[in-house]
């Protein structure tokens, strides 16, 4: 009875190692994202028409929003921004799959900005784009660069 119950308790573990390692091994595959370079990011702003037109959906959003309280904004809230829109859309696959982490929010800290997340849990990447007629308070970190007067993006 013995050796019978052993051999079910292995077979269960062969079968379990056999759906549970490609999972796994599919997260350990995707720790890395690819590094935000300032020319990818220079790229990425020229794809979604240029830094001046995010920059004018910027200024919209935030004079429409008038909150100084922290919000995130939803795809119906990106209707009339399609520049900001796509920045959200090729974010969102920026790690080579769909992350459901990727968001787009209105933040009130180091003067008021838009933040697009992205990446995946052990590789997150940051872009703020603060309000072009505001102050900005931010000190950039050492793995951060400037892509515009007001736009910043993490490495």
């Amino acid at each position: 009875m013995k050796i019978i119950f052993r051999i079910f308790v292995l077979v269960i573990f062969v079968v379990l190692f056999v759906f549970i390692a490609p999972v796994v091994w599919e997260f350990i595959g995707r720790k890395q994202v690819p590094e935000m370079t300032p020319e990818k990011a220079q790229k990425l702003f020229v794809t979604v028409r240029g830094v001046n037109e995010v920059n004018r959906e910027a200024t919209i959003l935030f004079d429409r929003l008038g909150t100084n309280d922290w919000t995130f904004l939803f795809p119906e809230d990106l209707t009339n921004s399609p520049a900001i829109s796509s920045l959200y859309s090729i974010c969102e696959n920026y790690s080579g799959r769909e992350y459901s982490g990727t968001s787009v929010a209105i933040f009130p800290d180091n003067g008021r900005h838009i933040e697009i997340k992205f990446g995946n849990h052990w590789s997150l990447k940051r872009i703020y784009i603060f309000d072009p007629n505001g102050a900005i308070t931010f000190n950039p970190p050492s793995d951060w660069f400037q892509v515009a007067s007001n736009i910043f993006a993490s490495r």
